[in-house]
C-alpha cells in the first residue's frame, strides 16, 4: 500500500516549500517549483522499490550531496583540513569516514580555508565518486587474478605474474589502490631504469599497471589511471642479436634433420615466429597459390591466437619454399592436421626440438649459438638490405608498430661498404675502389 502526500508551494519570487511528513526512511524527494502563486502536486511513494512515481514517470532516487566546509587546523608548520569522505569497503558497500589532507603553509586561517574550499569543491559538487578502500595487493589477489588473468594469453599471464610478484608487490603492494598517484608510478619506472632494466621491460611495467587500473576504472573502483602519461626511455636493444649469414644458413639446410630443416628454411624465408610455425595446420598452407595463412600460435604447448592484433595475416611464399614444403609433406609419415608435429601427431615443443636437433648440429659445424627468433631477425635484415620497403616487411612480420620492425633491422657490413663505394664513385670517379685495393693488399696512402 503506497502513501499519498501533499506538497504545497506558494509565495512570490523565492517560493517557500512545505513537504508533508511521511514514514519512508531513506527515500529522496524531488519537488518541482512552479511559477504560479499557488500550486498543488500529488505523488505516490512506493514502500520498498526505491523509486517514486509522478504522472506515470519513474525516477531513480538521487542522493543529495552534503555540503561541507571541513575543519581547518594548524598542525606544525602546515594547515590541514579534516572532512567526511564516502568510500567503498572490500565488499563494495558504501561507508563514510573522516579524512585529513595537508593543504600546505599559509599565513592565516582564512587563506587555509580558501584552499580547503577549493579542495572540497569537487566533493561538494558531487563530481567525486566513492573510492575503493583496497590495497593494490588485495585488488590483484581478490579481483584481477581470478577474474581477468585467466582471459589473457598464456604468455601474458606468466609475464604479469612475474612482474607483480617480483616488482610491483614489494614496491606498491601495500598502497591503497585509489591513492597511488602518477608521480609514484613515474618514480617506480625511473628507479627500475636506474637498476639497469631495458626499455622493453620498463614498457611492460607501465603497460601492466595501466591494464590493472583500466580494469579498476571500468569497475568504478578508482577515478583515474595513474599509469597513463608515464614517460619511458627511447626503445633500444641492449643484447646483441644473432643474424645468420648465407653460409651458415646453407650449412644448416644441408645438415639438419627434419622437421628442423624445413622450419629453419621457412623461418628465414618468411620471418614467422616459431610459435606460429609450430601452430600451422595443413589447411593453412596454400601451395598452389603460394600463400601461407597465420591464424594461431603455440606457446609452451598451449594453442592460442597470434601474439599481436596484426598477427593474423597472409604471407607469400617464394617458389623454392613451396617446393620444399611440398617435399616435406610428401615425405612425412605422420597422420596429423598439424603441418609440423611429433610422431604421435601432437604439437612440437620449441625448446625440446631445438635442444635435440639443432644444438648438436651447431656443435658439429662449429656455428655460433643462436635461437629460433634469430631466424626472424635474419629475414628482416636480408629484406631490409635488399631494399624491401619497411611497411611491406612490417606486414609480413605482423608487427603492430613500425618501430618494432626497425629494431629487427641489423647492419650488413658488405652492404655498408657497397653504399660507401657508390658515394665514392660520384665524388671521386678516378680513385680505385677500396674493395680492389684490399684484395691486392695495397693502401691508398703510400
Amino acid at each position: 500500500m503506497t502513501q499519498r502526500i501533499q506538497v504545497g508551494i506558494h509565495g512570490e519570487g523565492g517560493a517557500q516549500i512545505f513537504v508533508g511528513s511521511a514514514a519512508a526512511d531513506g527515500l529522496c524527494f524531488s519537488v518541482v517549483v512552479c511559477r504560479s502563486l499557488s500550486a498543488r502536486v500529488e505523488c505516490t511513494i512506493p514502500p520498498a522499490e526505491g523509486t517514486w512515481e509522478n504522472t506515470g514517470e519513474r525516477m531513480l532516487p538521487v542522493a543529495r550531496p552534503r555540503y561541507q566546509k571541513g575543519y581547518v587546523r594548524l598542525r606544525g608548520q602546515n594547515w590541514e583540513v579534516r572532512f567526511r569522505e564516502d568510500y567503498l569497503d572490500g565488499e563494495r558497500r558504501l561507508r563514510r569516514r573522516h579524512r585529513s589532507v595537508v593543504l600546505g603553509s599559509f599565513r592565516t586561517k582564512k587563506e587555509a580555508q580558501r584552499a580547503a574550499d577549493a579542495y572540497l569543491r569537487p566533493l561538494n559538487q558531487g563530481a567525486c565518486r566513492p573510492r575503493m578502500d583496497i590495497t593494490l595487493a588485495d585488488f590483484w589477489s581478490r579481483y584481477y587474478q581470478p577474474e581477468i588473468l585467466p582471459t589473457l594469453k598464456v604468455s601474458t599471464q606468466k609475464l604479469y605474474l612475474s612482474l607483480f610478484q617480483v616488482h610491483l608487490l614489494p614496491a606498491l603492494g601495500t598502497r591503497k589502490l585509489a591513492e597511488i598517484q602518477r608521480l609514484e608510478v613515474q618514480r617506480f619506472v625511473t628507479l627500475k631504469q636506474s637498476a639497469g632494466y631495458s626499455p622493453q621491460t620498463l614498457a611492460h611495467f607501465r603497460n601492466f599497471l595501466s591494464a590493472l587500473y583500466s580494469t579498476a576504472l571500468s569497475w568504478g573502483m578508482v577515478s583515474e589511471n595513474p599509469a597513463s602519461g608515464i614517460n619511458l626511455p627511447v626503445m633500444e636493444r641492449r643484447r646483441e642479436v644473432r643474424v645468420l649469414s648465407a653460409e651458415e644458413i646453407q650449412a644448416l639446410l644441408h645438415t639438419l634433420p627434419e622437421p628442423s630443416r624445413t622450419i629453419v628454411l621457412l623461418g628465414v624465408a618468411t620471418g614467422l615466429r616459431i610459435g606460429e610455425m609450430l601452430a600451422l595446420r595443413v589447411m593453412d598452407v596454400d601451395l598452389a597459390g603460394g600463400l601461407l595463412f597465420v591464424r594461431r600460435a603455440i606457446y609452451r604447448g598451449v594453442m592460442g591466437s597470434p601474439k599481436t592484433k596484426r598477427g593474423e595475416r597472409r604471407v607469400p611464399l617464394a617458389s623454392f619454399v613451396v617446393r620444399a614444403l611440398e617435399s616435406f609433406l610428401a615425405s612425412r609419415r605422420v597422420d596429423s592436421d598439424l603441418f609440423f608435429s611429433s610422431r604421435a601427431g601432437t604439437p612440437l615443443h620449441d625448446r625440446n626440438l631445438f635442444r635435440r636437433q639443432v644444438e648438436p648440429v651447431l656443435a658439429k659445424l662449429g656455428i655460433r649459438h643462436f635461437g629460433w627468433h634469430s631466424l626472424r631477425h635474419t629475414f628482416r635484415t636480408i629484406a631490409g638490405n635488399r631494399g624491401v620497403p619497411v611497411e611491406v616487411v612490417q606486414s609480413v612480420l605482423g608487427h603492430t608498430s613500425m618501430d618494432t620492425t626497425m629494431l629487427y633491422m641489423h647492419r650488413d657490413k658488405e652492404a655498408e661498404r657497397q653504399a660507401a663505394e657508390k658515394v665514392a664513385e660520384v665524388l671521386c670517379p678516378n680513385v680505385p675502389k677500396t674493395e680492389g685495393l684490399l684484395r691486392k693488399g695495397k693502401t691508398l696512402i703510400q
